[in-house]
C-alpha cells in the first residue's frame, strides 16, 4: 500500500511540474507577443491636438515627404491612398512604385488642397506642423468626414529625437509600436556608424546655403544644423533658417559651402552662388569646396525623416571623405541621384552597404 501511495505521489507531482512549466512558458510567450492595439486610440500629436482614432487605419494619406518616410520605412506603403508629388518623387529614387490608383497633390505648402483629399478619404492623414502649418484650420471639416489627421514635428524638429518621436507617433497611430522601435533603434545605428568614423576629423565650418540673394541658409537650431555637427562640420549661423548678409558669411569663412540646386541647374546654381559679394575670398571657394545638391541628395538632408540619417552619412563624406575611405576627387561638385545610389546605398530598411 505504501509503494502505491509513493507512485501516486510521484505521478502527482510530475504533473504538477509539467503544469507549472506550461503555464510559465504560456505567460513568457504572451510577455513577449507584439500586443495588439486597442481602439478608439487617443494620441496627443505635436501640435498637442488629442486627436482620436476610431479603428486601425485601413488606408493613409500623406502630405508632406518625411510622413512618407515615416509610413513606408515602417512597411505600410501598401496602405497609402494619397500622397504628394515630393513623396512619390523620392520613391521612385528608392525603385517604390506606387499604386496608379493612388491621388497625388502637387501643392502641399502651407497646406494641401482639400478636395483632393475628400475624394480619396483615407482613414489618417500624417501632416507636418512645421511645414504644413496651415492644414490645421482644416482638420475639423475633415473630422467631420471621418478624417484623423496627425501632426508631426517634422521640419520643427531641432535634432534626431525630434524624428524619433515623430516616427513613434505615427507608429501609435498606426498599431504598429514595435516596427516604430525597431526603426528608431536602426537610424540610431545608422548616426553612431556616422559619428565613429568622423570622431578624430578636425571639425570645419560649413554654410548651407538654400537661397542666394538674400541669403538663406540653415542654422545650427536646425535639424540640418545638428546633421552637420554630427558630420564632423560646424555651422556657425544662429537660429533656425536665418537671413544672413554677404558681409555674415565673409566673416563667418566657411571651410564648405553645400547648396540646393536652386536655380534648378548645377552651371547656373553655381553662378549665382558666386555672385555673393566677396564670397572669392571664402576658404570654401579658394579651395574649391563647393557643392550643389541633386534631388535625392537634397531630400536626403532637408526631409526629417527616418532617412535622414543618410544625409548625415553624405554630409560627413562630403566634409570628411578620407575617413570613409574615399579620395577628395571621387566626391563630385554635383550630388547627383545616381552617386547618392552608389555610394551612399539609401533604403527603407534602414540598413548600412559596402
Amino acid at each position: 500500500m505504501s509503494s502505491g501511495i509513493s507512485k501516486a505521489a510521484i505521478v502527482g507531482a510530475v504533473l504538477a511540474i509539467v503544469v507549472i512549466v506550461a503555464v510559465t512558458y504560456y505567460l513568457v510567450q504572451m510577455a513577449h507577443k507584439p500586443q495588439s492595439p486597442h481602439y478608439p486610440l487617443s494620441i496627443i500629436d505635436y501640435l498637442g491636438r488629442n486627436v482620436t482614432i476610431q479603428s486601425q487605419p485601413s488606408t493613409i494619406g500623406i502630405v508632406s515627404p518625411d510622413c512618407a518616410q515615416i509610413v513606408y520605412v515602417l512597411g505600410l506603403g501598401n496602405k497609402v491612398v494619397l500622397l504628394d508629388i515630393y513623396s512619390k518623387q523620392l520613391l521612385n529614387y528608392l525603385g517604390v512604385t506606387v499604386p496608379s490608383n493612388a491621388t497625388i497633390i502637387s501643392s502641399i505648402y502651407p497646406t494641401p488642397p482639400l478636395e483632393p483629399i475628400l475624394l480619396a478619404h483615407p482613414s489618417l492623414i500624417c501632416a507636418d506642423a512645421g511645414f504644413n502649418y496651415q492644414f490645421v484650420e482644416d482638420t475639423g471639416t475633415l473630422a467631420d468626414s471621418g478624417i484623423a489627421v496627425i501632426f508631426i514635428g517634422g521640419t520643427d524638429n531641432t535634432n534626431v529625437t525630434g524624428i524619433y518621436n515623430d516616427v513613434m507617433l505615427v507608429a501609435k497611430a498606426l498599431g504598429v509600436t514595435s516596427r516604430g522601435e525597431l526603426v528608431v533603434g536602426r537610424m540610431g545605428d545608422i548616426l553612431n556608424y556616422v559619428r565613429s568614423h568622423v570622431t578624430n576629423a578636425q571639425p570645419v565650418t560649413v554654410a548651407y546655403l538654400s537661397w542666394y540673394n538674400p541669403i538663406y541658409v540653415a542654422g545650427n537650431s536646425s535639424f540640418i544644423g545638428y546633421y552637420i555637427t554630427v558630420a564632423g562640420g560646424y555651422d556657425p549661423f544662429t537660429g533656425m533658417y536665418p537671413t544672413i548678409t554677404p558681409t555674415q558669411l565673409i566673416i563667418a569663412n566657411p571651410d564648405y559651402i553645400i547648396a540646393d540646386d536652386f536655380m534648378g541647374n548645377y552651371s547656373t546654381t553655381l553662378q549665382a552662388i558666386l555672385s555673393i559679394p566677396g564670397i572669392n575670398t571664402t576658404n570654401a571657394v579658394k579651395e574649391g569646396h563647393v557643392y550643389i545638391l541633386g534631388n535625392l541628395a537634397q531630400s536626403l538632408i532637408e526631409e526629417p525623416g527616418p532617412l535622414s540619417v543618410y544625409g548625415a552619412l553624405l554630409l560627413a563624406m562630403i566634409l570628411h571623405p578620407s575617413s570613409f575611405g574615399l579620395n577628395s576627387t571621387e566626391i563630385p561638385h554635383y550630388i547627383s541621384s545616381q552617386w547618392v545610389m552608389e555610394y551612399v546605398k539609401p533604403n527603407l530598411n534602414l540598413t548600412l552597404s559596402g
